[in-house]
């Protein structure tokens, strides 16, 4: 493992450099330390008994705390799958759904521009675990621990568990990494879709010190109200629009070449109805159960006949119990994991919080009603209230469809909408066009 400083980490002059394993490890902290992330992994381990029972393990045990932080070091690695497809040109590491759906964009422009065939996804998974190649992988770190060591403590007494695993993580794959691209030099690239998860960040550090290139696409919007947003120091970037660069400009910074292909799928003009017969509320992280309730409640008591479809959001581990509110109400539907194009077309009008869904929502020709209370998010988290893109409301009311309908078919509505989504009722396929051509120069 080569010695990195972490002197003078975060400063312009570093970033300019790109990633390094200092600045990406301080990436990571800052993130994963955040007040809102605190309050993920409080959820998380409120409904998740592994989680919970594994830190109050890891509390208890302090001085096992290293052993631990080592031990998730070595379980992310061998979560990989364990072979890598000779051809490969191009790599990407998959965490999470909305990751893969991000990767897909850059390989159907890569191969639409005739510079893909050689994209190589490796998607982490527990089935390759206990996969008897990586015994090679585990006898490798087991000879790194004794350098490991004093870095794990120094984690395991400044973080509490969750920062510092995630942060141990990074550093995991970014060994990982380092040693596999310098033995495969046919490998031109990478492509992250997260600019704060420690896969992403790890593979990036990696890829910049072995002189790879670094091609970044967001697999969400970007919130300006996080309380810290992450720099890219991707050398190519791909983004939703215009407004994704402006945040970036006005609350962090961004060294990469930007292209803009807005969001996938086809744009669907708005189908507006007398009255909404089908209503969402598409739930996102810190969901606030008794709002959700009271929304529901509202609803039926206007309108008994209209058809509720509750979302969850796709990880898992922020799943929502809500069997009891749908055995109360025969109007409600639960779903978890179903196509979101399905679940939006489904769909009349639909309920957010602070969740990046409602872009996708408005592209699917459904209008948004931002009700804040639906988590607890900081208000406007996204920003999508002050910029106009979305309508906002205390909760449901009789006339809530006719001002949506008025908000959105405002003069200028769709001129805001296209700074969040460039492809909105424009060309997309020129701009995909533009971005084949911006990504293969960095291949």
């Amino acid at each position: 493992m080569r010695r990195e400083t972490f002197e003078g980490i975060g400063t312009e002059a570093n970033a300019r450099r790109g990633y390094t394993l200092a600045l990406a490890l301080m990436i990571v902290r800052r993130w994963e330390t955040l007040p809102v992330r605190g309050a993920v992994f409080g959820e998380i381990l409120a409904k998740n008994r592994l989680y919970a029972a594994v830190t109050r393990l890891y509390v208890l045990l302090a001085f096992l705390q290293p052993l631990a932080l080592f031990a998730y070091m070595v379980k992310t690695v061998v979560s990989l799958p364990p072979r890598l497809d000779r051809g490969a040109r191009v790599l990407a590491v998959q965490n999470f759904q909305n990751e893969a759906h991000a990767i897909d964009r850059v390989e159907q422009i890569l191969d639409a521009a005739a510079a893909g065939g050689g994209l190589h996804r490796l998607v982490m998974a527990r089935r390759y675990l206990l996969h008897p190649l990586h015994l090679v992988t585990l006898l490798r770190f087991l000879a790194l621990a004794p350098r490991l060591w004093p870095l794990l403590a120094r984690l395991a007494a400044r973080d509490s568990f969750m920062p510092a695993a995630r942060i141990a993580g990074a550093l995991a794959i970014y060994l990982h990494f380092s040693r596999l691209l310098e033995r495969r030099p046919a490998i031109a690239a990478v492509v992250t879709a997260s600019n704060y998860g420690p896969e992403a960040i790890g593979l990036a550090a990696a890829a910049h010190r072995q002189r790879r290139n670094v091609i970044y696409t967001n697999h969400a919007p970007v919130p300006p109200h996080s309380g810290y947003v992450p720099p890219v120091l991707a050398d190519c970037a791909l983004f939703y629009g215009e407004e994704v660069s402006e945040t970036y400009r006005r609350h962090s910074r961004c060294r990469a070449e930007i292209g803009l292909v807005g969001l996938e799928g086809d744009t669907v003009p708005f189908a507006w109805r007398e009255r909404p017969r089908s209503v969402g509320i598409f739930l996102t992280a810190l969901t606030r159960a008794e709002a959700v309730e009271a929304l529901v409640a509202d609803i039926t008591a206007h309108d008994p006949e209209v058809r509720i479809i509750i979302r969850n959001h796709p990880v898992s581990l922020l799943e929502n119990d809500f069997s009891a509110l749908a055995a109360r109400y025969p109007n409600v539907e639960v779903t978890f994991g179903n196509p979101l194009a399905d679940e939006i077309a489904a769909c009349d009008m639909v309920f957010c919080g602070n969740s990046g869904v409602a872009m996708n929502v408005l592209r699917g020709g459904r209008p948004v009603v931002h009700v804040d209370t639906l988590d607890g998010l900081r208000h406007d988290y996204n920003g999508f209230i002050a910029s106009g893109l979305v309508h906002e409301a205390d909760g449901w009311h009789a006339g809530l469809y006719a001002e949506a309908r008025a908000f959105y078919t405002a003069p200028g509505w769709k001129a805001v909408m296209r700074r969040y989504d460039a492809s909105y009722e424009a060309d997309a396929a020129a701009l995909e066009r533009d971005a084949g051509t911006l990504l293969a120069r960095f291949l």
